[in-house]
């Protein structure tokens, strides 16, 4: 199957669609809650999820010029699938036009549609303001001290009522954590809407006591089991020694900091696995590094790592279980259905909930004595004087919002988690919980009994997968609703999750599903997949079960189906409990390859469809590769990371050798691990010597399979502080020197460059030598 689909006015295929002394020890992997997608299952998901696309263009705002391509593809608890599709709009990316299907185990029935883009596309495309210009009004809103300035790029803005050009850049500020993503409309040059990637947080740094965490023999503080997982300093490199004891149980020692910090990554990222079925913080096997020794009160994601400081009075590291889970917290948010971490101060505040959400799951899945589970945050250190800084089940107890109101949009993100927080606290725990805290409802209502802190992660999780862009209060309830009705048959968990939002005001939303336990049933197809050679047969078993109330009448039919091939059922009329052979003919001109075959249950009070894959001839084995981030600047001698994510797009999963190509003289590129099955990810390092010549290299980052070879762009800048040819879009300190048209010129007043800003141009900014 292809994973890049374009979609023309004249998509017909019909689908129905179900809306619903600390020493480093390896550690005994946990039994996961379900395998992985077996390569047949991932496959029909594939092709389900293509169907959807194809048959659904009102659902998912689509218009012709429209292109969308795969971009990742995660599992959730109990194997639900999700799988993210990236929108082009005549060859311009389309932020917010990030499309999420889900579908349960087997990849053969949709559970969820959803995207963040408003309206159908229909905008001259063509940039009336320059780059340069909207560079220069981007670069205002980061400060007066900027440190870079990314080139601009030009997209479709699509999560306003009316889509719209507009330049993205990418602005990091100099003297402040800040990698801000301003849109600026390419028609008005106003600003459309901006976010910081840079996600701060503050925490506890109380230690975890004598644990076992997993490191590389020889012996580094990197994990061998879970890809990317790591701890170190500022410089982003992993601690070392020749023993695998490590740190001293004080709270100034910045390795002792470190197996705190490495204890708690690898507890969320076990807990993530054993509880909420997921694959490491990016969904798809990828973790990221955690850095220590920040000289700040405070502790920062900076959209590919994580780095932690002390508390006020210096005396502890900000690394405890909750303050990293809830770091890493923010790179699972990120990285969970679709539109990033973008979006304004109420997509900010849902952000820093979910990390507080994830520091409370992992505390309870790591049950440590030493720092015990709770739902405060902040608890273990006086981090500025005064106690704890936030309060789930009482968020109003420290100055937080406990209720959602007109007013949270324009509340600060750490306030703004407040509503969420509790939200959580009330599924989990419920109003008045025994032996924990109480926690009254926001609009007086009647009594609500907790489900649980696992089963409240189960329904966070599977609804963060259905993420879109901007997230809001609104799409986390109908999205929370939905997940419990697949998750869990009957209605109690529905329930619960209804009132705890009626119990923070976040009121019932347009097409808000209600949850029906009058007469229902389920189908599945036993095979939900088969192939057979032009000319053949495939044959399956539709299984039907009641579910609730009695059994009633169901007439079975099949749709979508390719040319040349036809469809029986017997019988063709059943009752909900029973079942029926459907038998799958080909012709000799029946079109090879995968097809995807919708099979509806029409009952007298319900419907439900699935869909079967039909492999017509041989399909090849193939894999789409990606990295994230895509780009990075590093000065010489530093070093960058990414996270190289594969996906299997047809056929099995095939042994994949990674490598890379076109780095220069100085530039070395290593993989860990180095060679993966696809559907899997390595951890990418490019690291740099102080001889490295300034400029921008495009790094080709290739993965050989058995069967089709893969590769993925990375573009690395080496900033020019000794000499170099200037360039636009470049940071310049003073003092740098650089050569224009044979001349050479010395950098007076740090500025990051732009097009019409050069040397024998602007006197102000350089000094001809």
């Amino acid at each position: 199957m292809n994973p890049r689909l374009r979609l023309g006015a004249a998509a017909t295929l019909a689908l129905a669609l179900i809306t619903g002394s600390l020493v480093g020890a390896t550690s005994a992997q946990a039994t996961q809650v379900s395998d992985p997608p077996a390569p047949d299952e991932r496959r029909d998901a594939l092709t389900t999820a293509s169907s959807v696309l194809l048959a659904e263009p009102a659902a998912i705002k689509a218009a012709a010029g429209d292109e969308f391509t795969l971009s990742s593809a995660v599992t959730g608890v109990r194997g639900l699938q999700f799988l993210t599709y990236a929108r082009t709009h005549r060859g311009l990316p389309v932020y917010g036009g990030d499309v999420v299907v889900g579908t349960d185990e087997s990849g053969a029935v949709v559970t969820t549609v959803t995207t963040g883009q408003r309206a159908v596309i229909d905008v001259d495309v063509k940039a009336r303001v320059s780059a340069a210009a909207a560079a220069v009004t981007a670069r205002k809103r980061a400060g007066t001290a900027v440190a870079s300035v990314a080139t601009p790029k030009l997209v479709v803005h699509a999560t306003t009522e009316t889509p719209r050009p507009g330049w993205e850049v990418v602005v990091s500020a100099a003297e402040r954590p800040s990698i801000l993503h301003v849109y600026v409309d390419a028609r008005t040059g106003k600003v459309i809407d901006q976010w910081d990637e840079v996600r701060d947080g503050t925490g506890t740094g109380d230690h975890v006591g004598t644990v076992s965490i997993d490191t590389t023999p020889a012996y580094s503080m990197r994990d061998p089991n879970r890809p990317g997982v790591q701890c170190g300093g500022q410089n982003g490199q992993p601690y070392t020694k020749s023993v695998d004891t490590w740190g001293n149980g004080s709270g100034t020692d910045l390795e002792t900091a470190c197996v705190d910090a490495l204890y708690a990554a690898q507890r969320e990222w076990d807990m993530l696995r054993d509880w909420l079925g997921r694959d490491g913080v990016n969904g798809q096997g990828g973790g990221y590094p955690a850095r220590v020794g920040l000289p700040a009160v405070n502790a920062y994601w900076y959209g590919s790592y994580a780095t932690f400081g002390r508390n006020q009075s210096g005396s502890a590291q900000l690394t405890s279980i909750d303050v990293v889970a809830h770091e890493f917290g923010h790179g699972v948010f990120q990285f969970s259905g679709g539109g990033g971490a973008g979006g304004g101060n109420e997509t900010g505040g849902l952000n820093e909930s979910t990390g507080d959400i994830f520091g409370a799951l992992t505390e309870a899945y790591a049950d440590n004595p030493n720092d015990t589970p709770d739902y405060v945050v902040g608890e273990e250190v006086d981090l500025a004087g005064s106690g704890p800084i936030r309060n789930m089940y009482n968020p109003q107890a420290l100055g937080h919002p406990n209720c959602y109101s007109a007013s949270i949009p324009n509340t600060e993100v750490h306030a703004a988690a407040g509503p969420q927080n509790h939200w959580f606290y009330l599924v989990a725990e419920g109003t008045n919980p025994a032996g924990k805290p109480a926690s009254a409802r926001c609009d007086g209502g009647g009594a609500i009994a907790g489900l649980g802190v696992r089963k409240a992660g189960e329904i966070f999780m599977t609804a963060l997968n259905t993420k879109t862009q901007p997230w809001t209060h609104a799409k986390a309830r109908v999205a929370t609703l939905n997940a419990a009705r697949t998750l869990y048959s009957g209605c109690a968990e529905y329930n619960v999750v209804r009132a705890a939002w009626d119990g923070v005001n976040v009121r019932p939303q347009p097409g808000e599903q209600p949850c029906d336990e009058g007469d229902e049933f389920s189908m599945a197809l036993d095979p939900a997949s088969g192939g057979t050679q032009p000319g053949g047969t495939a044959t399956t078993t539709v299984r039907t079960t009641v579910t609730g109330g009695s059994a009633q009448p169901i007439t079975l039919r099949a749709s979508g189906l390719p040319s040349g091939v036809t469809a029986s059922f017997s019988p063709a009329t059943i009752q909900a409990g029973q079942s029926s052979t459907l038998t799958l003919a080909t012709s000799a001109a029946s079109p090879q390859g995968a097809h995807a075959i919708t099979v509806t249950a029409d009952g007298s009070d319900v419907d439900r469809t699935a869909t079967y894959t039909l492999r017509i001839g041989e399909v090849a084995d193939d894999f789409s590769v990606t990295v994230s981030p895509p780009s990075a600047s590093v000065q010489p001698g530093g070093s960058a990371t990414a996270t190289l994510a594969t996906q299997v797009t047809s056929g099995d999963a095939q042994s994949v050798a990674l490598s890379a190509s076109g780095a220069p003289a100085g530039v070395t590129v290593t993989f860990s691990p180095g060679t993966i099955t696809a559907g899997q990810s390595s951890s990418v390092t490019i690291a740099t010597t102080s001889g490295v010549a300034p400029g921008t290299y495009q790094i080709s980052l290739n993965a050989d399979g058995t069967g089709v070879d893969r590769s993925a762009a990375f573009s690395l800048t080496v900033g020019g502080d000794q000499g170099g040819t200037w360039a636009p879009w470049t940071p310049y300190a003073v003092g740098d020197v650089v050569t224009y048209q044979g001349a050479g010129y010395r950098c007076i007043q740090a500025h990051t460059s732009l097009p019409g800003w050069e040397p024998a141009i602007v006197p102000a900014l350089w000094q001809r030598i």
